[in-house]
Parts: C-alpha cells; structure tokens; sequence
C-alpha cells in the first residue's frame, strides 16, 4: 500500500515537472518570436533612414559638383577674378537651374554673374549657355521697390535710351561699343552676344519717385541664350542722368 502511494506522489512529482518545463518552454519561445519581431520591425523603421541620408548625401554632392563648375566657367568667363562663390540659386524644374556666382575682381569691383545649369540624373552637370551679369541678391527683409510710370515729361526721351540701350548692351563686345549711350566714367561690362532680344523691349517703368535728373528706371522683356536656345524672362535696372541729353550711368539685371 506505501509502494502504490510513493508511486503515485512519483507520477505526480514528474507530471508537475513536465508541466513546468512545457510553460518555461513556451515562455522561451514567445521571447524569442517577440525579440525577432522587434528587430524585424526596428529594421523596416530604419531602412528608409538609411536611404533618405544617401539621397541626402547624393543631392549634396551634385550642388557640390554644380557650384563647383559654377565658379569655375565664371572665373573663365570674366578673367579678372580674385574670389568667386556662389551665393544664390534659383531651381527651374527638369535639372535645370541658375546659379548667381559673386566674383570679386582685381580692380575690387564685386560682380554678380548668372550660370544657366543643368544636372542629369546621375549627378553630372553642364553649362547651358553664355552666362550674364546680374543685380546682387535682395537682401532678406527688405522690402521690393514697387515700378510706376515714368514721371514727367522725360518719359518719351526715357523710353527712348533704353529702347536703344538694351539691345546694344547685349550685342556689345566692350564698353567703347556703348560709348554714345553711357554717361562719362561708367563702368559696365555688356554681354557680348550672350542674350537677344524676343521681340522689342518690354515695358519701362520707373522705380521710386520724382523727375529729377537722376532716375532708376526697370526694363523687362524676355530673352533667349543663344549658346543654349533658353528663354528666360528678365528685368533690368538701368540707372540714368541727364546732362545736355539722358544717358546710362549703370545696368544691373537679373531673372524676374
């Protein structure tokens, strides 16, 4: 009777140990599918990471690359420089863009020259076209002068030097080709041919107020790069004085 009760707490004893070791092992299991989930997952959460920085780092590279060929062809283009970098960018879709190259020139003159880019996808990019001369950047904040009509009765004799003006300008290969339009002692560099014309000059209009004999007027109109067939739309600044007749002290331009 003792021999069948010690066996029976035996069984008992056994079944209970098997039983535990069934729970431990069930436990281990749900552990490691648990571990394996949150490592699965980690992994998909950190995947598209790892991808945003390569696009990153590779987007990074060609603006490198652009800026980089940027100061190169406007050192080459001006030939005077002392420094030169790039300090504005304007995207136009489809890899194409411009990039403002501000270069310092020996004589300590600051101009700013516009390079027409365009990037492939894999990274590589070109010089479209001539590049031009351009106004400096607007300083952030500031607010943009508002053009209204030619003040007084200068208009006509107004609009009359800058019909004439911009087209020399950009046909012109040096500033002795512009003498009989600029005032005595300006200094501007034309575009030799880089830019024409589409059509007659836009419209003129003038910034700021007043018929004194020194006025800042806007001419805009639309443009095509030669070297490269692009059409882009811009607007000049054209600084004026008038002394027995109107003439161009300065010229700035830039995309509008």
């Amino acid at each position: 009777m003792s021999g069948e009760v010690g066996n029976r707490k035996a069984r008992s004893a056994d079944s209970s140990v098997r039983s535990l070791l069934r729970s431990v092992g069930r436990v281990a299991i749900w552990i490691v599918l648990g571990l394996l989930l949150v490592r699965g997952v980690g992994a998909v959460l950190v995947q598209p990471q790892a991808s945003v920085r390569v696009g990153d780092a590779a987007r990074a590279a060609s603006d490198q690359a652009s800026s980089a060929l940027a100061v190169r062809f406007a050192r080459t283009y001006l030939g005077t420089v002392a420094q030169a970098e790039v300090n504005a960018t304007q995207r136009l879709g489809g890899g194409r863009e411009v990039l403002t190259v501000a270069c310092e020139l020996r004589d300590g003159r600051t101009l700013y020259v516009a390079v027409p880019i365009s990037r492939s996808g894999a990274g590589e990019a070109a010089v479209t076209g001539a590049p031009w001369v351009v106004a400096a950047p607007s300083t952030a904040g500031v607010a943009t002068e508002r053009p209204r009509p030619i003040a007084g009765p200068e208009e006509d004799s107004i609009r009359s030097l800058a019909a004439k003006f911009l087209p020399a300008y950009l046909r012109a290969r040096s500033a002795r080709d512009l003498s009989y339009l600029l005032a005595p002692g300006a200094s501007i560099t034309p575009l030799a041919g880089a830019l024409e014309p589409l059509g007659s000059a836009g419209s003129v209009s003038q910034l700021g107020e007043g018929e004194g004999h020194r006025r800042t007027v806007l001419v805009t109109g639309r443009f095509r790069d030669v070297a490269g067939g692009a059409v882009y739309r811009l607007a000049y600044r054209l600084r004026v004085v008038r002394r027995n007749r109107w003439y161009v002290e300065a010229v700035e331009g830039g995309l509008s």
